[in-house]
């Protein structure tokens, strides 16, 4: 059972439809808007700018004297360039109109009293940032940079980078931000691959990225990707200690931010498919509901406690001195769905942060409501801006361009700034870097750097930053503020960067940052190498987690043939078992040195203390050939003399269980070199893991001692049920020929007769359906699945399967919808025309929804769903709907997580259950397999590399080989069978539907 839903599927960015949007024709009018608004108790909202003075504010910045800049977007959503031969074919030419303003507050009432025009007839503008004599613009396909002087561009915009694709429609790149090193970070979604370089690079040469974070340098002129993973990031900040923090949408909202991080994303993979894992979110809740992302549209009910829904804009830590101080370091950001910005809060945890949910910090009472960013001044309030419309990312052709508003949230009251930051001396701004408001901080230390990259700056600020780090009386975070300064300014040592990282007696977020910043710099010398690893040996007994987190980004810098004793000092260092991210990060530098050093990999296998290193290694090892012009050895027999040699058992299953991974759904592969020897020393291994992993990947080699004993193991009726199935599935793997016999007298097993039953589907053997059918009445609900799923597999076998319908051997009612369009896919002439007399005609569920929802609503009203057995609706539940969804955390994973869902609505369980394939999320979409033996093969991917697909069926998931596949196409239909409530009786439906609709599990039917 797999629940579809009822929205049109896309990615989730900011714009996003509230479904509640349709019930208010028109947005709260600018001036009473923030009458509308819920604060907390002291806040008040003011509307800083509002339609007809702005519309469309897509992005803001602040300049050195607290004016707002303001960028208007009138390209979304048809990008000037996109669609240029639809254009040229049309006689169109549309024209650039995108705006920068100025707005300036005069008399700190919190509206503004003066607006200039600074730059029109811009393109696809996304993003802006105030800086180094001009701004900075995200400008698809360009970031932009255009010199000012006296409010007015100095000159044309120059392009320092291009190649950033339209075709990322919502998911273009924005959030600029500079961060406390000096560099200007910005976000990029998922929707398309840009190769990003300076104008003219050749494309091979240029830096591909879709989802994840980027930085560009604004004097070295260098450009980077920083991280990878998430969705769509609309939003970055800086935490006291320097920390990024993301906010993103569709999946988790949060994620703390670290160089050469690779994050979890909703689809797609990495650019590096030898990661292996991806690391999580911090946030350690969600804020809908639970179930599919698009059921938050709206936020309303079960959505609204959580925080509104998935699709957040504007990440914000607080970090001003207007706001009471229970709100420092906190993080806020824009909930496009719920129509409010919502509040988290930050702990310490290992090596990175967990981030918990705290009340929701405004409800906007608007459901125009759009917030994409929220940015403090330098009065410490807070600038809120309102794309303001009722449509949504995915509808390209309806966007309302005449709205849009800035509020600004004050605590209190407001004591308005009046200077120019620009104008103060060296010694001032140094200053400023004890001020409470972050504002003046960043741009006080921005401002340095600009006047030390133009060579103005004063001979005594140096010696200024440095009294000011030095001075230990100081707060943490002052002596960090120092030096970002320093370093941002170029006036820092490397060789004091390294001194201070190794001192045990420094606090962790300074030994973390002395290490970045020495990082940050080419780490392309023998002496780097040599000092990054001493050091971690001397950073003490137990050096921090965060500390370890900074050295697995460091040595990621460092060139792989020089990170041979990082990477041993590493895994010296790192225990921590129970912090995935940590060992994740110390993969990522290790991985691309398991195919420079295979041999020395085999060293690492038994110096890494943490499991899944040693499983990722192994995996990595056996996907590196060897060389036979040069008679070296792949990396399977470097894997296999180690397993020869070592006698350390949760070793050995740790490198089985990274090699099975690697050559899973391979057929055959060519006998490693010590092979024997490792599984004579395996054999009498105490784990029966081990043994197990050993004798599958024994039958893969083709080892003939190994292929007997398991046919033997799998005909031996004395043998445990779970060792029996192991060989089974083994040999299923690498196929052999005369297997079919044996799975045929496994039917008359129960123990082993489902395994059987799905191994069947492998063969084309002409006395399958006959064995299938003559047991067919004893099997269980669960076998009989999988019986119907092997003779709907081949037209031979299916053509049986319509003769026992026919006979009434098998019940048409065992026979889903699903899988009669599996054998509709089958192509075959005598099925498609037998098929509608034996079994019905197949239309779609969408035609007869409004009869059969009637009919169930008439049924299941109040009254009979309070007499439904839920006890019997769980066991309903388990035969049909547990294979694939988790509900009351029972179940399986192949469809949505029903827990968190919209359960407790009838509407919705009807909806879904009467017409799941109405539409079909990417991630549950189905594909039909044909393979070139004749089988049609129908599920979702899960996985897929140049070798092998993995794919969920409604029963078992399958490594299917590449080169097997004779053909493959996409279908829009559901997982889910239609035609669920149609094989029970009304009162079983009652219990289902009572189960479903319950608030708590249900006692188990005695």
């Amino acid at each position: 059972m797999s629940f579809s839903t009822r929205i049109l599927f896309a990615v989730s960015v900011p714009f996003v439809l509230s479904a509640s949007a349709l019930a208010q024709d028109k947005p709260n009018p600018p001036a009473e808007a923030p009458n509308h608004m819920t604060l907390p108790a002291g806040f008040k909202a003011t509307l800083f700018a509002g339609e007809p003075d702005l519309r469309q504010p897509i992005a803001l910045t602040t300049d050195d004297r607290g004016r707002l800049w303001v960028a208007e977007c009138y390209s979304y959503p048809h990008w000037i360039g996109a669609n240029r031969d639809r254009d040229v074919a049309a006689n169109q030419q549309p024209q650039p109109r995108d705006r920068i303003l100025i707005f300036e507050d005069t008399d700190g009432d919190g509206h503004f009293d003066t607006c200039k025009v600074f730059a029109d007839k811009l393109a696809n503008v996304s993003g802006i940032q105030f800086g180094f004599g001009g701004v900075w613009v995200c400008a698809t396909p360009n970031l932009l940079f255009i010199p000012m002087r006296d409010d007015k561009p100095a000159g044309p915009p120059e392009i320092l980078l291009d190649g950033w694709s339209l075709e990322a429609k919502h998911n273009v790149f924005n959030s600029l931000t500079w961060g406390p090193d000096g560099w200007l970070y910005g976000c990029n979604g998922i929707l398309a691959t840009s190769y990003v370089g300076k104008p003219g690079t050749p494309k091979e040469q240029r830096t591909p990225m879709n989802c994840g974070v980027w930085r560009y340098h604004p004097t070295k002129k260098t450009f980077e990707v920083f991280a990878h993973g998430t969705t769509n990031p609309w939003g970055l900040d800086f935490d006291e200690f320097g920390e990024m923090f993301i906010t993103n949408c569709v999946i988790k909202h949060l994620w703390h931010v670290v160089p050469g991080a690779h994050f979890q994303r909703m689809y797609g993979q990495d650019f590096n498919p030898h990661l292996y894992g991806l690391m999580e979110s911090c946030a350690d809740h969600i804020h809908w509901g639970g179930g599919n992302w698009t059921e938050s549209r709206g936020g309303k009910g079960a959505h609204d406690q959580p925080g509104g829904g998935h699709a957040h804009a504007g990440c914000m830590i607080y970090l001003g001195d207007n706001w009471p101080d229970r709100y420092r370091n906190g993080i806020f950001m824009c909930n496009l769905h719920g129509s409010r910005i919502n509040h988290d809060t930050l702990e310490r945890k290992g090596s990175g942060y967990i981030a918990h949910h705290a009340p929701d910090f405004l409800l906007a009472n608007d459901p125009w409501f759009r917030g994409l960013t929220l940015q403090y001044g330098p009065d410490g309030g807070v600038f809120v801006s309102d794309w303001c419309d009722s449509g949504e990312c995915h509808n390209y052709d309806t966007v309302d361009a005449t709205n849009g508003r800035i509020y600004k949230i004050t605590y209190g009251d407001v004591k308005p700034f009046r200077g120019d930051l620009s104008k103060l001396s060296d010694a001032e701004l140094v200053k400023l870097q004890l001020h409470q408001n972050d504002w003046f901080v960043r741009h006080a230390r921005r401002i340095l750097q600009e006047r030390a990259a133009a060579g103005k700056l004063n001979a005594q600020t140096r010696p200024r930053l440095q009294a000011l780090f030095e001075d230990k009386t100081e707060k943490l975070g002052i002596r960090l503020r120092a030096l970002w300064a320093l370093h941002a300014s170029g006036i820092l040592a490397g060789d004091l960067l390294l001194g201070w990282a190794a001192d045990p007696k420094e606090e962790p977020p300074l030994r973390v940052w002395a290490l970045r910043l020495f990082a940050d710099g080419p780490l392309n010398s023998e002496r780097d190498a040599f000092l990054l690893s001493h050091l971690l040996q001397l950073s003490g007994e137990a050096p921090p987690g965060s500390l370890k987190f900074a050295f697995a980004a460091a040595a990621q810098r460092v060139p792989v043939g020089l990170r041979t004793n990082l990477i041993f000092a590493l895994m010296d260092a790192v225990t921590e078992i129970e912090d995935p991210n940590l060992a994740l990060m110390v993969w990522y530098a290790m991985e691309p040195t398991v195919v420079d050093e295979p041999e020395r990999a085999m060293l690492w296998l038994n110096a890494c203390r943490i499991p899944v290193i040693r499983e990722f290694i192994a995996r990595r090892l056996a996907a590196v050939p060897g060389d036979d012009r040069k008679h070296s050895m792949s990396g399977l027999d470097h894997a296999f003399t180690y397993l020869a040699k070592s006698a350390d058992e949760t070793r050995q299953a740790d490198v089985l269980r990274g090699i099975d991974t690697a050559l899973a759904g391979l057929r055959a592969v060519r006998m490693p070199a010590r092979w024997s020897a490792a599984c004579e020393h395996m054999s009498s291994a105490s784990p029966v893991e081990v043994r197990d992993l050993a004798m599958r990947l024994g039958i893969l080699f083709g080892d003939p001692k190994v292929v007997t004993s398991a046919r033997k193991l799998i005909g031996d009726i004395r043998a445990a049920t779970a060792q029996r199935e192991h060989a089974l599935h083994a040999l299923l793997q690498s196929r052999p020929a005369d297997l079919a016999p044996a799975l045929l007298r496994l039917l008359a097993e129960p123990p082993m007769r489902a395994a059987a039953l799905r191994g069947l589907a492998v063969y084309d053997d002409p006395t399958t359906p006959a064995a299938i059918l003559r047991v067919y009445s004893s099997l269980s609900d669960a076998e009989k699945a999988d019986a119907i799923q092997t003779l709907a597999s081949r037209p031979a076998y299916a053509k049986a399967l319509l003769d026992a319908l026919e006979k009434g051997q098998i019940p048409r009612r065992d026979v889903s919808a699903f899988t009669a369009r599996q054998l509709l896919a089958l192509k075959d002439k005598e099925i498609t025309e037998r098929l509608p007399n034996v079994w019905g005609t197949l239309r779609p569920a969408s035609e007869e929804k409004a009869t059969l929802m009637a009919r169930y609503k008439a049924l299941l009203t109040p009254e009979t769903l309070k007499a439904a057995d839920r006890s019997n609706g769980r066991v309903l539940f388990n035969r049909t709907c547990a294979s694939c969804h988790i509900l009351f955390n029972e179940g399986g994973k192949i469809g949505p997580e029903l827990t968190g869902s919209q359960r407790t609505n009838l509407d919705y369980l009807l909806e879904n259950i009467l017409d799941p394939s109405a539409v079909v999320p990417a991630d549950y979409q189905v594909t039909i397999f044909q393979t070139k033996d004749g089988r049609v093969i129908s599920g979702i991917i899960k996985a897929e590399n140049e070798k092998v697909v993995t794919v969920q069926t409604q029963n078992e998931v399958l490594h299917l080989p590449v080169n097997e596949i004779e053909e493959r196409t996409k279908s829009a239909v559901s997982m889910m069978p239609e035609g669920l409530l149609a094989n029970l009786k009304d009162d079983e439906t009652r219990d289902l539907i009572g189960y479903l609709m319950g608030t708590d599990q249900s006692a188990p039917k005695k």
